[in-house]
């Protein structure tokens, strides 16, 4: 792609990114208005970082739809996992553990997790980590408060309704550069 084609893949693809953040903007609250999700557990503004990182897995999960489909699969997975990790740490904690509990939950979940790469259909490693490592950051938000499974779930679907509307924006950056490939060629 030559260098003024190029400037205009890198401005459509920043007005993209303004047009992402004013979406999720839109969005904040939401999640408490459709979902459910109690107004004071929800992490006010903090869910336009989740598309952005889902947009740029869009290009390390492979850049195609079927390959990020798969890869949404084994996200599913990690967000299961850290619910695992969540509901074992707690259960540890109750044993008298301490400080102990969530390093115990996270080593003996880890395992299951890695043995995923032995399964097909849920075998991308990569993306059940960043599906269990997104999920996490939105429990430092302090979304977990009461670590009640329903706002478990909850916030695990919110994740993935911003994932699929990064991976949606990593789509179109390919279908723009391809659009913008094919006019330099003549096509």
């Amino acid at each position: 792609m030559s260098l003024s084609r190029y400037l205009v893949y890198a401005i459509i693809t920043s007005l993209l990114a303004v047009l992402v953040i004013i979406v999720t903007v839109v969005m904040d609250g939401w999640p408490s208005a459709i979902l459910g999700w109690p107004e004071a557990l929800e992490p006010v503004g903090m869910l336009t970082y989740v598309t952005f990182i889902a947009w740029a897995c869009y290009f390390l999960f492979g850049a195609n739809p079927k390959d990020v489909a798969k890869a949404l699969v084994s996200m599913i997975v990690g967000i299961i996992f850290a619910i695992i990790i969540f509901l074992v740490s707690g259960a540890f904690a109750d044993l008298g553990l301490g400080f102990w509990a969530l390093p115990l939950a996270a080593f003996i979940i880890v395992i299951f997790m890695l043995l995923c790469g032995r399964v097909p259909h849920i075998n991308n490693i990569p993306a059940i980590f960043v599906g269990a490592g997104v999920f996490f950051s939105l429990a430092s938000a302090g979304a977990f408060a009461g670590g009640e499974i329903q706002h478990f779930l909850l916030v695990g679907g919110t994740q993935l309704l911003y994932t699929v509307m990064g991976f949606f924006a990593g789509w179109l950056t390919i279908m723009i550069s391809g659009l913008l490939t094919k006019k330099e060629d003549g096509a």
